[in-house]
């Protein structure tokens, strides 16, 4: 991997941070919260700069970024301070980075959606030699429905053609406003069974959009079962990777083009996001947890419990990056 795919991987990483803090930093600042500090990259200063009340700052370090919040992590006098906002203030505040996280990744995929195009259920080309060309399909057609069922998804055709094992299949067709009906039966091809079709590529920003919420969500489910088995004991730790991991991959999806740096940019953010969500402390999803649980407990649990707790756990996570970060620098670097 090159010098300048490295720069660019960390710069890249960096951006998703910032849209991660930006998200609590506008939450904030629209709530009427003050807001010391708002970084990007962590230890040592390289640049900062004081506008209004807020100072931002670059860090050396760009393995996150933050943004400091008056009163959250303990208690304060300030009257624009976290601590004296309402219960669902702070909920708003705490989720809002994961919210740009996910609003990021939408924004991302129906870039690439739209320059690239989304699946039709309308036909580019018909193969020669097989069903769909001798039922006398033509390109330019689109299916509408098969067997008596609507379908406005390219893959979903796909897979209704494959699980028919070679049965007949009603294909209801629409050609230059007119609807006809041909039945099909699929011809096995490398292991597959295929009609001969080939689905045209749509650039339209509304089918974009639609697109990119529907990978956002189908993402966002697998991400939650692998979360699920990785807590359970049943995937494997090996595929968790730390920032030195996130960067590699980065930089190996540039040799493929810019389209494929900013699908994996999305993923990652996603991926951010849901993260932050975890109940765990120190992060986002803990914190919140600790707002419902002082809500409940009329605040039996004080400023000083809850924040050893999410100390306690940023020792630990800070262990697990740095842990990350060792074993990723012996898989992707040397």
């Amino acid at each position: 991997m090159s010098v300048f795919a490295i720069i660019a991987a960390i710069i890249l990483f960096c951006l998703l941070v910032a849209g991660h803090e930006f998200g609590h930093y506008a939450a904030a600042k629209l709530l009427g919260v003050r807001v010391n500090e708002f970084s990007v990259g962590m230890g040592p200063l390289i640049f900062q700069k004081q506008h209004g009340e807020t100072e931002y700052s670059l860090r050396a370090l760009p393995i996150g970024g933050y943004c400091k919040i008056e009163g959250e992590d303990g208690d304060s006098e300030d009257d624009r301070s976290f601590g004296r906002k309402p219960w669902w203030a702070k909920v708003i505040i705490l989720a809002a980075g994961a919210f740009m996280n996910f609003v990021l990744c939408i924004v991302l995929l129906t870039g690439i959606f739209w320059y690239s195009g989304v699946y039709s259920t309308t036909l580019a080309e018909v193969s020669d030699g097989f069903p769909a060309q001798a039922a006398g399909i033509q390109a330019g057609d689109t299916i509408v429905a098969i067997d008596g069922k609507a379908y406005d998804d390219w893959m979903a055709v796909v897979d209704a053609i494959d699980a028919s094992e070679g049965a007949p299949m009603s294909f209801t067709m629409e050609r230059n406003g007119a609807i006809y009906v041909t039945v099909l039966e699929a011809q096995q091809s490398e292991g597959r069974w295929l009609m001969g079709i080939t689905c045209k590529l749509v650039h339209s920003p509304v089918k974009a959009v639609a697109q990119a919420f529907s990978t956002t969500r189908s993402t966002m489910q697998a991400m939650g079962q692998f979360f699920v088995q990785l807590f359970t004991g049943k995937a494997s730790g090996d595929d968790v990777v730390g920032v030195v991991g996130i960067v590699s991959m980065i930089g190996e999806q540039a040799k493929f083009g810019i389209v494929n740096v900013v699908y994996l940019m999305a993923i990652i953010s996603l991926n951010l996001g849901m993260v932050n969500l975890l109940p765990l402390p120190a992060l986002d999803g803990g914190r919140i947890l600790f707002v419902f649980i002082r809500l409940i407990t009329k605040d039996k649990i004080g400023d000083r419990a809850e924040g050893i707790t999410h100390a306690i756990g940023m020792v630990l996570l800070l262990a697990l990056m740095a842990f990350l970060v060792f074993r990723d620098v012996n898989r992707f670097i040397l």
